[in-house]
């Protein structure tokens, strides 16, 4: 029952982040060499984030990767 609003947690987080450093999902996904489509998927909460695609994320991001809140992979 929590499981919803966790992921919107973290959808949340993880868009702002982007917004923050003025990243469009597009131009986000083409730098981590995914599709738009897996990107978007991150942020609604549709799937789970591996962790090297966190520190991948944050390196772009120019981040700490503990500021981008996404559940991952194990």
């Amino acid at each position: 029952m929590n499981e919803p609003i966790l992921q919107a947690d973290y959808s949340l987080s993880l868009k702002a982040a982007r917004v923050e450093r003025g990243y469009t999902q597009e131009a986000l996904a083409e730098r981590l060499g995914i599709t738009t489509r897996s990107y978007i998927k991150w942020e609604n909460g549709e799937v789970l984030v591996k962790p090297y695609m966190v520190y991948a994320v944050a390196y772009v991001l120019k981040m700490e990767p503990d500021r981008i809140r996404v559940p991952i992979v194990s």
